[in-house]
């Protein structure tokens, strides 16, 4: 039957100016493979089954081509190339609908050029909608009012095609932003299994998925029962990067069909037919995709404009659209925007009673702090096993779920497993590849990931710790929040060769690394000190500072005292350093011309000494809580102005303070608004957020957010927003 195309490929073949004598030779092709069958991104457990070999493609196309093609494997075409040293990818093969999405996400304008037909010569593949094998659905009309979990939104077979098929079943399907979803499909599997008869749930996996959860063990026949199928979707598909000249295009093609001659290669690629060119079904799928998207667009730009802002958020979820990169930003990180813990204005007064706008469950007690804007609350949580993370994002007026992230992180810490870090986010830049807000979520476990925030798309995920090489103990766990500074992703690994790295924001590819000490537990800052722009704070021995362009090192103090835990934030104040740590006391630096701290402090007031509270800085007065409020004077040696007893005053509190006034997080979720005004700090109201015992008896070590009048809280068991009033 392709016979045929044969001679035109050898006639296509012959034309193509690949190799000629007589020209230099060119740079080689390289192939990203993102297809989940692949060996390296599978697993042996099904003998003769998501075993791939796709370097034998890669030689097959270097024999036919005339020209070296390299091969490199990733979840993702980013992760690919990172893994690959490559600077960018012109042939891409992998899930049609997540390499379409990843390519417009990297802003790779990419073509289909042929499918790969599976050991049934089939191209497509299907979501099957799964029960627990006890459980009492028999078939699809008998979800309703089922908790599903559906698989990531680029993913047709596992999100859009399971939703199409329940709302045709008459099941009621929540909007797009509000789906729970799983990075895999063992991971949703084993959800509805271990939530038992507790929870009726079902869950969503990819057909060629089916028999490796059984053959790896992840669960036992009988376990689960498929009550759904959907229709099929397109499954894996070569695509070529539109940048590659259209002959080299039709050559690359051309070679890929033809591969059906070499009968080794099919084995090698567990394939019946080999690559087939992309079908008229095909073609008409997204032709129609494409249609509906451009009336869809056409529509909206027609709304009234009335009717706009509250159609917003809903039309851009059924469309699965990111938010428009105007979203109002906010409390973007770890204490805020600038890391200063500053608001423009706090309330005059709090009521005596302060009742929540609403409250979500939390799974566990945790340490990481909240991020917000007007839209979006992001907070970091573990699944109820404690095995792995699970950030979640909830709409900022309601506080319904919008989306999550999880993925398995298991082992033990001290202080449990929650995540440390508060969520990082970065605003959208229009008309570049990061077009839309971003959020950057770090595990305790090093887990780091770049997703959208409005859909929770993820657009890179790595572990930095494995990545760089860090094999110190962890006992509390990777703690410091990320920060960003001239589109560079700053961690802190704290391996031997990456103590420090700077990461490119679009595709988490390092940038540079720098060598060094295990990392602290506190976070970093960005400051022009001694006149030089440069990244400052703790790692596990030592106080530094790190060029922002280079990361070279340009300096290193260590104290007097050993043995500090290095958790409090440096604060960089009118060119100097204000630090604290539970050892040494409360210190303030000044720089030389070149940027480099001069080592004998300027001030020292060793009765502060908290070993987790940051202070703030008001005007030339500097706040802290350790197990009372101190005020310090920047303009007399850091001398004690007064100091502020309070029976909820402990160790650690988190304060918010505008021009006059703090607002603090004392013990057991107390709210105190200070003045600070006067000779000494006074508590002018107080409040309780929360009623359970739990809190009422607990130290909140997670940092609330603050959007406009919004406080967002993390207590015990739950997330509450609180709003304080004018």
């Amino acid at each position: 039957m392709l016979k045929p195309l044969t001679l035109l490929a050898c006639l296509t073949l012959g034309l193509a100016p690949w190799a000629s004598a007589d020209e230099p030779e060119q740079e080689p092709l390289n192939m990203v493979v993102m297809d989940p069958l692949a060996a390296p991104l599978s697993c042996p457990c099904v003998e003769g089954y998501a075993q791939r070999k796709y370097e034998k493609l890669a030689e097959y196309l270097t024999e036919k081509l005339g020209r070296e093609v390299t091969v490199s494997f990733g979840e993702s075409i980013s992760r690919a190339m990172e893994k690959g040293d490559i600077e960018t990818a012109h042939i891409i093969i992998g899930k049609d609908s997540v390499v379409r999405g990843d390519a417009a996400k990297l802003k790779f304008r990419v073509m289909p050029v042929a499918q790969l037909t599976g050991k049934d010569g089939s191209t497509t593949q299907t979501g099957l909608v799964v029960v627990r094998g006890g459980d009492a659905a028999q078939k699809i009309e008998d979800l309703e009012g089922y908790r599903i979990l559906y698989g990531p939104q680029e993913c047709d077979e596992k999100f859009a095609a399971p939703r199409e098929l329940l709302a045709q079943a008459g099941i009621d399907v929540v909007a797009a932003e509000q789906a729970e979803t799983s990075a895999a499909c063992s991971d949703g599997a084993c959800k509805i299994i271990e939530w038992g008869d507790s929870e009726k749930a079902a869950a969503v996996i990819s057909s060629y998925a089916a028999p490796l959860l059984e053959g790896c063990g992840t669960i036992q026949k009988g376990d689960l029962r498929v009550v759904g199928e959907t229709k099929p979707v397109p499954f894996v598909t070569a695509f070529v990067h539109r940048k590659v000249a259209k002959e080299d295009r039709r050559a690359i093609r051309q070679a890929l069909v033809n591969s059906l001659d070499d009968p080794e290669l099919m084995l090698a690629l567990e394939t019946l037919q080999g690559f087939v060119p992309v079908t008229k079904e095909y073609r008409e799928l997204y032709k129609t995709k494409a249609a509906e998207a451009k009336a869809a667009k056409s529509q909206e730009s027609t709304t009234d404009s009335a009717s706009t802002d509250s159609a917003t958020s809903t039309d851009a979820a059924q469309t699965e659209q990111p938010a428009p990169a105007s979203t109002t930003l906010g409390w973007t990180g770890w204490r805020g925007p600038h890391r200063d813990a500053h608001v423009r204005a706090l309330p005059t007064s709090l009521p005596e009673l302060l009742p929540s706008v609403w409250q979500v469950p939390l799974a566990h007690a945790g340490l990481g702090g909240v991020a917000a804007t007007d839209k979006y609350v992001v907070i970091g949580d573990r699944n109820l096993p404690n095995t792995g993370d699970e950030f979640r994002c909830y709409d900022a007026d309601t506080g319904l779920l919008l989306w999550m992230v999880d993925y398995p992180a298991e082992g033990h810490l001290d202080y449990d497993n929650t995540p440390r870090a508060t969520p990082l986010i970065v605003a959208g830049k229009p008309g570049t590849v990061m077009e839309s807000p971003r959020v950057y979520l770090l595990g305790a476990f090093g887990d780091l990931t770049c997703a959208d925030l409005a859909t929770g798309l993820i657009y890179w995920q790595k572990n930095i710790r494995q990545e760089f090489g860090a094999d110190n103990e962890l006992v509390w766990g990777t703690c410091s929040s990320p920060l960003v500074v001239d589109d560079k992703l700053i961690v802190n690994p704290g391996a031997p060769e990456a103590s420090i790295v700077a990461l490119d924001l679009a595709t988490g590819l390092p940038i540079w690394q720098t060598p060094g000490n295990t990392s602290g537990y506190g976070s970093l800052i960005t400051a022009k000190l001694g006149g030089r722009l440069q990244i400052v704070g703790h790692d596990r021995t030592s106080l530094g500072g790190w060029d922002v362009a280079t990361g070279e090192r340009l300096w290193t103090l260590v104290p007097p005292r050993k043995g500090d835990f290095n958790v409090p934030t440096p604060i960089a104040i009118d060119g100097q350093l204000l630090v604290t740590t539970e050892g040494n006391g409360t210190r303030l630096y000044a720089f030389d011309d070149a940027g480099r701290i001069v080592a004998e402090p300027k001030a020292v007031q060793p009765q502060l000494a908290p070993d987790m509270s940051t202070p703030v800085v008001v005007g030339r007065r500097v706040f802290c809580v350790c197990r009372h409020l101190y005020e310090l004077d920047l303009d007399n040696a850091l001398v004690e102005v007064a100091r502020l007893e309070d029976r909820s005053l402990d160790d650690y509190a988190p304060i918010l303070a505008d021009s006059e006034r703090l607002l603090v997080l004392a013990h057991g979720g107390e709210l105190l608004l200070i003045d600070i005004t006067g000779p000494e700090p006074t508590i002018t109201s107080r409040t309780y957020l929360f009623d359970d015992p739990q809190t009422r008896e607990a130290e909140l070590y997670s940092h609330p957010a603050l959007v406009g009048n919004h406080l967002y809280v993390r207590g015990e068991t739950t997330l509450a927003r609180f709003d304080l009033g004018e």
